[in-house]
């Protein structure tokens, strides 16, 4: 414990654990509305907010959180509304904000400076301005969730037969689609592309490895991803390693060890 003593690393403690929470549950949306690098775009789109923010000298969240939001209407929109299939539109999304994000941080020098942090992610440096962030972030988006969680996974499992029912499915879609936004607006700052993107994906594919029932799954996740922050602080803090990208190898070690108890209790 006694890497925790000091006040960094409490910060660095707390904004992990809520932000791989956030993450990893938002993240179980993903995988079942098979729209995982939906993820990888939207973390590239909240960099490139960040960097604007940084370049014309304004808040980076509240430009990460104007980005996000706007390019997730065009994910939303892009199932009814384009001729392209939305993967298209995803890419392109993903390659336009990820050239941006690179020249703005190249050309403005507080940018460069937080520029490898954006993509490899530096928890270390979490303020309570950040903490206050994500935890107004996790208030809204659990309460959200909690409201409409039936009709979330109904949408999610079965959109066109929830129509049918009389849902308004496209609503709770959307939700579910600014919900995602939010959450990796908020978290990308605190942690960078490759933290986000990884807690948003590995902890939920855990999470259907080990449940069966729907409610287990988000809770199976978000009980991985915030385990892995204290081990992952405390290696980076004991040997001097950049902590996000030692969370990401904890979640991705989880994920193989539960591959690898399956195949032996399976018996193949």
């Amino acid at each position: 414990m006694e890497a925790f003593k000091e006040s960094f690393m409490q910060y660095a403690l707390i904004g992990g654990i809520l932000t791989a929470g956030l993450c990893a549950y938002i993240g179980v949306y993903l995988i079942l509305k098979r729209i995982i690098f939906v993820g990888i775009a939207l973390a590239e789109v909240a960099a490139l907010g960040v960097a604007i923010g940084l370049f014309l000298g304004f808040s980076p969240t509240i430009a990460a959180l104007a980005t996000t939001i706007i390019v997730v209407m065009l994910f939303w929109l892009s199932a009814d509304v384009y001729t392209l299939p939305r993967e298209s539109v995803i890419a392109l999304a993903y390659c336009l904000a990820a050239s941006l994000a690179i020249i703005l941080i190249v050309k403005n020098p507080m940018a460069e400076a937080m520029g490898i942090n954006l993509i490899s992610g530096n928890l270390l440096y979490i303020n309570s301005f950040d903490l206050w962030t994500i935890g107004g972030i996790a208030v809204l988006v659990t309460a959200l969730h909690m409201m409409f969680f039936r009709e979330f996974i109904f949408v999610s499992f079965d959109k066109e037969t929830a129509q049918a029912q009389g849902i308004r499915a496209n609503l709770y879609d959307f939700l579910i689609y600014l919900s995602i936004g939010v959450v990796v607006a908020g978290a990308i700052k605190i942690a960078g592309v490759l933290f986000v993107f990884a807690a948003l994906v590995v902890p939920p594919m855990i999470g259907l490895i080990l449940s069966l029932k729907t409610k287990y799954i988000f809770l199976v996740s978000s009980f991985v991803a915030m385990v892995g922050v204290p081990i992952g602080l405390w290696i980076s803090y004991k040997w001097d390693f950049p902590s996000a990208p030692i969370i990401v190898c904890i979640y991705c070690g989880f994920y193989l060890c539960m591959l690898l108890m399956g195949r032996v209790f399976s018996g193949n």
